[in-house]
């Protein structure tokens, strides 16, 4: 990064920060550019994990993981407004605190029968009918039918928030 006391040699969160708010402010120099400053303690971690021996793989895999239990798979929603392309669709409250620990990555799809017909833009959370807003397509006919919406774990740059909303869908017919 251009100011600084520390250097980054891998995609630690501190880089991931960096990249979602000032990206210009990361450079990649040469190590001997580097100068005074000093290597950066998670970026060492992260390099010492990815070059561990096969040994010590089998020892991490066969430990306890204390990882948190995966979310809920799926979040009920229902159709709520319809508006210039915006389709507003409402889970109900008891998944509030769930959503508010869910981020919406780019490019987040709402699936059709395996098409993508739009794209989720925002979580809001702070209603008590916590909302899903998706950008429909302009091709994509308008569909008033219960959805239903799946959580993952985010990707390692956007991890700011424990879950990650990973498609919409409509919800299968009984």
């Amino acid at each position: 990064m251009k100011h600084g006391k520390e250097y980054h040699t891998a995609w630690c969160q501190v880089v991931a920060d960096k990249w979602d708010h000032a990206p210009r402010g990361l450079l990649v120099a040469l190590l001997a550019d580097v100068t005074a400053r000093t290597r950066c303690q998670k970026c060492d971690r992260i390099f010492d994990a990815a070059r561990a021996s096969p040994a010590q793989e089998h020892r991490i895999e066969s430990e306890p993981s204390t990882a948190p239990p995966p979310p809920e798979a799926v979040i009920p929603l229902t159709v709520v407004g319809a508006a210039h392309g915006i389709l507003f669709l409402a889970a109900g409250p008891e998944y509030r605190e769930r959503l508010q620990e869910t981020a919406v990555e780019p490019a987040t799809p709402l699936l059709v029968d395996g098409r993508r017909e739009g794209l989720v833009v925002r979580v809001d959370s702070a209603r008590d009918e916590p909302l899903l807003v998706v950008q429909l397509d302009p091709r994509a006919p308008f569909r008033n039918v219960p959805y239903q919406t799946r959580l993952r774990y985010p990707l390692q740059r956007s991890a700011t928030k424990p879950y990650a909303v990973e498609s919409v869908e409509p919800a299968p017919q009984a």
